[in-house]
């Protein structure tokens, strides 16, 4: 196994200035696409920073993605560290309505391939599935359960005991299913629920802090050795 990513380990390596210019021009292009949607869709926005969010995760997942690399190891333990974080972005899929299986029978709707149109970040949303499985893809969250995995894996191969911190991420998808299915059932406005707003909020800071200690995971991990 290697460390070099090619463009992803070049990123890694850019000064703090360049690094912050680059990210400047990434957000510059996020505003501009999210007020062309607005613009050209008469989308009404009732509470602008539930329109930031799917952006805070989109920037704080792949924000940490591209400032963690991953150490060379021997390939049993790649392969451990393999299976578990696939085990891992599996449950995230299954407990955020990413992926759903029909157990108990088939899943309402049955077959079903469909793209529905939102705002950026938050869509589009890409549902495709049989009465069995069905996959909803919508960006966001499947940036931040990306990173999120990628951070474990590359915890597990530092075998930390600190990706354990990982678990809270369960915790930031449960938070932001009810929102979520507004654009689903045809909501004609963009989050105007005291409720959904709640679950925005909690589940965004936790996504924050989850990363946030898989990235910090030895610092923290020092910290607590020390005070123990």
């Amino acid at each position: 196994m290697s460390n070099a990513l090619g463009p992803l380990s070049r990123l890694r390596r850019l000064p703090d200035m360049a690094a912050v210019r680059w990210w400047c021009l990434v957000v510059a292009a996020e505003l501009a696409v999210v007020t062309a949607y607005i613009d050209l869709t008469g989308t009404i926005v009732t509470q602008p920073r539930y329109v930031v969010y799917p952006f805070v995760w989109i920037n704080v997942g792949v924000w940490a993605m591209l400032r963690t690399g991953t150490p060379s190891v021997d390939r049993r333990q790649w392969a451990f560290a393999t299976a578990m974080a696939g085990g891992y972005l599996l449950l995230l899929f299954v407990a955020g309505g990413t992926l759903q299986f029909g157990i108990g029978g088939p899943l309402n709707g049955g077959a079903v391939a469909s793209i529905h149109w939102n705002i950026p970040g938050l869509g589009p949303i890409v549902v495709y599935g049989t009465p069995r499985v069905r996959l909803s893809v919508i960006p966001f969250k499947v940036v931040g359960y990306v990173a999120m995995t990628y951070l474990v894996y590359a915890r597990l191969l530092d075998a930390t005991r600190a990706v354990l911190s990982g678990v809270l991420g369960l915790f930031s998808c449960v938070g932001c299913a009810f929102s979520l299915l507004l654009p689903l059932l045809g909501a004609t406005t963009l989050f105007g629920s005291t409720l959904t707003g709640l679950a925005w909020d909690l589940s965004t800071l936790v996504f924050v802090l989850t990363v946030a200690l898989l990235y910090w995971a030895d610092e923290v991990g020092a910290a607590v050795s020390r005070r123990l």
